[in-house]
Formats: C-alpha cells, sequence, structure tokens
C-alpha cells in the first residue's frame, strides 16, 4: 500500500539550526506540491533545552497533527531517549553516529565528515530529502532563498555540504518508503499562523498597530513593521500592554482601524481598556497568541488556555466579536 502520509519529528537543543531545518523542509515540501501542518515546541532559551519540529506531510489536505512519528531526525541523543517510544512500525530515526545510539531502526549520518559542526542541519537537510524522495535541484532552491541574499560565500557552502549529504545518503541501503511524487505541484505560500494574521490585517486595511513584545504573539507586529512603509502604517512599541491597548483605542477614535497584538499575561493587563473600549463604542482589534493559563510561568508554550479570560474580559455588558 503507497504511503501518502508522514510524520516528521526534528528533536534537539535551541542553538542546533533544527527551527532552520524544519522551515527548510517545510519549504521544499511546499514547492514539491505536498500539504503540509507544522507543530512547533520551543522553550525561551538561546541555547539548551529540549525543542521540536514537527510536519505532518500528505498529497492531501493536512488539517490537524498525529502523534506517531514515522521519521525522526535527532539533533542530539537526548531527543532518541525521550522520542524514540513514538516511532510508528516501519519508521526511521536518524542520528549523529557520533552520539552513540545503539537502537534498532535508526540511520547513524557521519555528521562530521559530511560538514563542520554548524553545518549539520544543512547535513541533515540533505539526507532527510534523499528519504523523503525530494529533488535536490528543489531543495537547493529552498536553500538559496533562506540564505542567499545574506551571505553569497555562506550559501556557496551550503550547497556543497547539501550535495554532499545527498551524494552520501543515495548511497546507503535504507528500507524506509519515500513519499508518492505530486504530478503536478499547485503554487502555495509557505506561511505561520501569525504570518497569515498580519497578511490578514494588511489585506483588511489596518492603519496602526501597538503591542508590547509578548511571545508568542510578537512577530505578528515585527511582520506589519516589515511591511510599514509600504503600506502607509504605523506601527508602535509601547512601554507596556496598558499603554498599547490605549493608544490603540485613540487611534481608533480618530478613524484608524487598530491592531494589538498581546497575549494572557499582556491581555490581563487590558482588561480596563476593553471595557473603555466598549463604554465608548470604539472599534479595536485584539488578537491573544494563548498559552497555558495562568500562563506567567510557561512564557513561551503555546495552548488554547486563555479562552475563558478573551471571552469574558472587561465589566459591563457590550458586544465583544470573537
Amino acid at each position: 500500500m503507497e504511503k501518502t502520509d508522514l510524520n516528521l519529528l526534528i528533536g534537539g537543543e535551541a542553538g542546533q539550526g533544527l527551527v532552520t531545518l524544519g522551515q527548510l523542509l517545510a519549504k521544499s515540501l511546499v514547492h514539491a506540491g505536498y500539504s503540509i501542518l507544522v507543530t512547533q515546541s520551543y522553550q525561551s532559551r538561546i541555547r539548551g533545552g529540549h525543542n521540536t519540529f514537527a510536519i505532518r506531510v500528505s498529497r492531501e489536505a493536512v488539517v490537524a497533527p498525529r502523534e506517531s512519528v514515522d521519521l525522526l531526525i535527532a539533533m542530539n541523543a537526548e531527543t532518541v531517549t525521550l522520542h524514540k517510544a513514538e516511532v510508528a512500525d516501519g519508521g526511521l530515526i536518524v542520528a549523529d553516529e557520533a552520539h552513540g545510539i545503539e537502537t534498532d531502526g535508526c540511520l547513524l549520518v557521519p555528521y562530521q565528515q559530511l560538514g563542520e559542526t554548524r553545518f549539520a542541519n544543512v547535513v541533515a537537510l540533505g539526507v532527510v530529502s534523499v528519504l523523503l524522495g525530494l529533488d535536490q535541484p528543489l531543495v537547493a532552491r529552498s536553500l538559496d532563498d533562506f540564505f542567499g541574499k545574506k551571505d553569497h560565500e555562506m550559501a556557496e557552502k551550503n550547497r556543497q555540504i547539501l550535495t554532499t549529504a545527498f551524494g552520501w545518503c543515495d548511497q546507503q541501503a535504507v528500507a524506509f518508503e519515500k513519499l508518492p511524487p505530486v504530478a503536478k505541484p499547485i503554487q502555495r505560500m509557505v506561511m505561520n499562523g501569525n504570518e497569515a494574521i498580519a497578511m490578514g490585517a494588511l489585506s483588511a486595511g489596518v492603519k496602526f498597530c501597538s503591542f508590547y513584545p509578548m511571545t508568542p504573539a510578537t512577530s505578528i507586529a515585527l511582520n506589519l513593521a516589515a511591511q510599514a512603509s509600504r503600506m502607509g502604517l504605523v506601527v508602535e512599541q509601547a512601554e507596556d500592554e496598558i499603554a498599547a491597548i490605549n493608544m490603540a483605542i485613540g487611534a481608533s477614535f480618530a478613524g484608524l482601524p487598530s491592531i494589538v497584538p498581546t497575549s494572557g499575561g499582556g491581555f490581563a493587563l487590558m482588561t480596563e481598556g476593553v471595557s473603555l473600549a466598549g463604554m465608548s463604542e470604539t472599534p479595536v482589534l485584539i488578537v491573544v497568541a494563548q498559552r497555558p493559563g495562568p500562563a506567567t510561568g510557561l512564557p513561551t508554550r503555546t495552548e488554547q488556555a486563555d479562552l475563558e479570560l478573551v471571552l469574558y474580559t472587561g465589566h459591563g455588558e457590550f458586544p465583544r466579536a470573537m
């Protein structure tokens, strides 16, 4: 039976480039015509901790993640220990041979022979691309799009490492079923939820954004700021969340469609501002990127746990559109 649905899980420490690897794989898969759904888990650390980047991919539309893993890409030994029980029958673990991992169904990759440590994610990209059945020119194009504009010398080095990794994996006898190719790939955009929210706001004519940085909502404002001069809007970083909501209310009262991105803890501080907007009948759009609640102790984990706060925030009776 042809395998039409795969679940990939990339695991490792912050600072190992696993998010870059995940983004490059995601873009390459979409460019090849597949549908994907990404689930990312990360910690509030520059280095260390355990982070994951999961990609579910199929020729058909993907609308939900799943728990069983078909391909586990372990950037460190801890990832194998934590997730090997999730690997499905017929699944495969891709790991560094230097980690000394001894387990069945594992492809041990000589990362140090194939490239310097800083290029480990590019080596993994090449190996995994071969396992999935992706064409090298297509993956190289995604790599160039990601790095080419930043540093031409680095982009060339990345292409060399990718070619080396492709060549090594092509020579391995690996019992792993590739994805069936898509006959006529449809062009699609690759974006995350915050990028989609920013694009939707721009399309709807937003002219003012005020915010105080708060994970995981900050990139909404950053995406808007990147387009501010071209699209004719103002993005203002306030000194706190109370100032952010009041700025947006003032801008909206003056006639500018306004947006405020925040998360649970920041939204809690905006409660009185929400009531002010209700009392003055001033429309304002607030994006609450949800985290576990109470959210203060888990600052970068995402979860649908602030819904009750959003539904009933503010004092008094006034309409809220959700």
